[in-house]
């Protein structure tokens, strides 16, 4: 743990009354830094919170992805076919 000097911080002591008030201000100082703290740590959870939400959509995308891709190619690829012949058209090597 570092220690700071009064010197350092930029106080100065002109007698008792003053090192009272400048405690005061000190402590008000560090209240409103401790209650910056609990407000920032409550943004962290909640950013943390969407951030968890976030990866799981997007681990169902993927799924849907993955399942939708795996759905098209196990389907077989038709074309279409002369009636007639029960051939394809336009395929290679057919008349």
């Amino acid at each position: 743990m570092t220690e700071t000097t009064a010197r350092e911080v930029g106080l100065r002591f002109d007698g008792p009354d003053d090192v009272a008030e400048q405690l005061q201000v000190l402590r008000a100082e560090v209240e409103q830094l401790r209650s910056e703290v609990v407000r920032l740590d409550a943004d962290l959870d909640e950013s943390r919170r969407l951030n968890l939400r976030a990866a799981e959509l997007l681990d169902v995308v993927y799924e849907e992805l993955g399942a939708s891709r795996l759905h098209r190619t196990e389907q077989p690829r038709e074309f279409p076919t002369d009636r007639s012949r029960d051939e394809p058209i336009g395929r290679e090597g057919t008349t």
